[in-house]
């Protein structure tokens, strides 16, 4: 298990670094910070691009020169020369003598199938389908409603299951972002009290193997939409789990497992506003037999100015399916409104906490 350090320890590294961020802000003129912040994209397309090539995957053994990595990528040479240098000036690359670039542990980190990677978020930010309804942000907050087309009557994963290309991406990025944040949530949670755990819109297991991984004695469900089965089934036979588990299919709009003792849902709520929140929590709370807990992985935005992922993944959610990221208050009125009692809060050292409420009437 990776040693995750206190909250306090990070929440005080992240003020020095906010601060100098701050600070390297106000050294340059105002007209120049705002040029600099405008070309982000920059970045993230150069990234996107280097995970796209498989660049990273090419220098796994040391620095080469473009010429031989365009010979591996099947890319012009000269490009590839000036990707390469662009990706050296956002710390992806070092350039060595000779013309050889090598990999940063920025870089190493785009590398494909090792411990830590993130290329397969990554392949989801830059991708075309993901970066077009950012460019209708302002649409969206001119109506209040998602900037994702879809056809009457549909939802944006009836989208993803029409595009299984990128429905992969997607999915194998959710893969991703659960293992980045699982060892936080390790450290602040004890899963080995629960009996049988039950993981709502679990996507391909990932989570639920985790947690089971951690709970030996436990067995879990999980219940996920028809189309996703197959693919959970497969995921938890090979991580050996299959014994221990049950995949029931269906809504949780709908329907729940009646027999766990705590049920999770890793952000889930945000992809809702809140009537469909409340509804959901509302059936899980039908459903969930007596002392049972609910735990809601979710990230709580803090208040005030406070520096936090959630307040630019709340507008991820706006955009995408019309949802939200909410503050502490936020939640506990949705959970009063379907009928739990917000027992806790535990924040975490990545930007997930742990909501945790049981049934309240």
């Amino acid at each position: 298990m990776t040693r995750v350090p206190p909250v306090k320890v990070v929440r005080a590294a992240t003020a020095v670094r906010t601060a100098l961020q701050t600070l390297t802000r106000r050294m340059v003129p105002p007209e120049i910070g705002l040029l600099e912040l405008a070309s982000g994209f920059m970045g993230t397309h150069v990234v996107y691009a280097v995970a796209k090539l498989g660049i990273a995957d090419v220098l796994a053994d040391g620095p080469l020169s473009a010429d031989e990595i365009a010979a591996e990528t099947g890319s012009n040479a000269d490009a590839t020369h000036r990707l390469l240098r662009a990706g050296a000036m956002f710390g992806i690359f070092t350039e060595r003598s000779g013309k050889r670039y090598g990999l940063t542990a920025l870089g190493k980190g785009l590398r494909s199938g090792t411990p830590g990677s993130l290329r397969p978020v990554v392949l989801m930010l830059g991708d075309p389908q993901y970066q077009g309804p950012w460019g209708r942000l302002a649409h969206s907050v001119e109506t209040g409603g998602p900037a994702v087309e879809v056809a009457p009557g549909k939802q944006v994963w009836d989208y993803l299951d029409a595009d299984p290309e990128f429905a992969a991406t997607f999915n194998e990025a959710m893969t991703c972002l659960t293992d980045l944040d699982w060892p936080a949530v390790a450290a602040a949670y004890d899963f080995t009290p629960y009996s049988t755990i039950a993981d709502l819109g679990g996507g391909h297991g990932q989570l639920l193997a985790l947690v089971l991984g951690a709970a030996p004695k436990s067995k879990g469900v999980l219940q996920e939409r028809e189309v996703l089965v197959g693919a959970a089934e497969a995921h938890l036979r090979d991580a050996g789990l299959l014994d221990r588990c049950r995949i029931d299919s269906g809504s949780f709009f709908d329907t729940a497992p009646s027999d766990a003792d705590l049920y999770l849902m890793r952000r889930v709520l945000h992809d809702f506003d809140d009537e469909q929140a409340v509804a959901i929590l509302s059936n899980v709370r039908r459903h969930m037999p007596r002392g049972s807990t609910l735990l809601l992985l979710d990230s709580v935005v803090p208040p005030g100015s406070t520096p936090h992922f959630a307040k630019a993944l709340d507008l991820d959610m706006m955009l995408f399916v019309g949802g939200r990221e909410r503050t502490e208050r936020q939640f506990g009125t949705l959970l009063d409104r379907a009928g739990f009692r917000l027992t806790r809060i535990v924040p975490t050292v990545s930007s997930v906490s742990l909501i945790e409420a049981v049934p309240g009437r």
